[in-house]
């Protein structure tokens, strides 16, 4: 893989700079590089190779490409107020097919909203890796999930606290009942207690693609 190479190159060159600070008789011993040196490249390489793989965690994500309709109910005011509306999201496929990029679009408490995500399937950690931005803030928030034994991905993460600075927890919950169907949950501590604070359902719009 061309990274793998070019990581590679970057180690000769490393090793090249070493030996040229050496005594002048140590810098001939050393101006191959030894068995070793390109068996660690081959392994580097081999390694890059497989954390590039496409596996059946991509295959899932790629379930999601298409149209989809969204209800939205937002517990912001309190539990038993939700302020609900609808919205649409659009999944779609990058870099080979090992990223999901989503663009979603709403209202949220009376105002147009926007986001953008991006979902993928870290191969070297054995998670999944979101990341979030929208425009109800400037920042961008970073999550990782594990996939339980019911098949749901719980992400967690944290996001500036936009009230006196500092983190304030993430977690959030998507659970697919079929390839046409998902729930999500979003929970948060801003200093005390973890509340919901939005839940959305997603429903593949008439004539989405797969």
């Amino acid at each position: 893989m061309k990274i793998g190479i070019i990581l590679g190159a970057a180690a000769l060159c490393v090793a090249a700079v070493a030996v040229a600070a050496m005594p002048v008789q140590d810098a001939k011993a050393k101006a191959k590089p030894d068995d070793k040196m390109m068996g660690d490249k081959a392994a580097m390489d081999a390694a890059w190779m497989k954390a590039a793989e496409l596996g059946p965690q991509h295959a899932e994500l790629a379930k999601m490409v298409g149209n989809w309709t969204t209800h939205v109910k937002d517990y912001g005011a309190g539990p038993d107020k939700p302020l609900e509306s609808d919205g649409t999201t659009t999944y779609e496929l990058a870099l080979g097919g090992r990223f999901l990029l989503e663009h979603s679009k709403g209202s949220m408490g009376g105002m147009p909203f926007e986001g953008l995500g991006i979902l993928g399937y870290n191969n070297i950690t054995g998670q999944y890796d979101s990341v979030w931005l929208d425009n109800m803030g400037t920042q961008i928030m970073v999550s990782h999930g594990t996939k339980g034994a019911d098949g749901a991905v719980t992400f967690k993460g944290d996001m500036d606290n936009p009230m006196g600075g500092g983190k304030m927890p993430v977690r959030f919950i998507v659970k697919h009942a079929d390839d046409n169907h998902s729930h999500f949950e979003m929970y948060a501590s801003m200093g005390g207690p973890e509340m919901k604070v939005l839940e959305m359902d997603s429903t593949r719009s008439a004539g989405g693609s797969r």
